[in-house]
């Protein structure tokens, strides 16, 4: 019961925090898109930040590091075998 409690508080931290940085993101588009309008300036700012965004989540978060973490663990693993 206890271990369930825990887990559920995570996860609405979690959840929660990735609410704020949705929020935070949305009005981080606005302001540029207020500060610089449609045009080239707001398209390189998105661009800019698309490139770094796309690396972090195919390296940290996507399935490359979901696949990769677990077969490099077991091959250090198994090396010294």
């Amino acid at each position: 019961m206890y271990e369930n409690t825990r887990v559920t508080n995570a996860a609405g931290i979690v959840g929660s925090a990735t609410l704020l940085s949705r929020i935070f993101g949305f009005l981080r588009d606005v302001v540029i898109a207020g500060y610089f309008g449609a045009g080239l300036g707001s398209d390189a700012f998105f661009v800019a930040f698309r490139i770094p965004n796309l690396l972090r989540r195919l390296f940290a978060e996507g399935s490359l590091s979901i696949a990769f973490i677990p077969v490099f663990t077991e091959y250090l693993t198994n090396k010294g075998k």
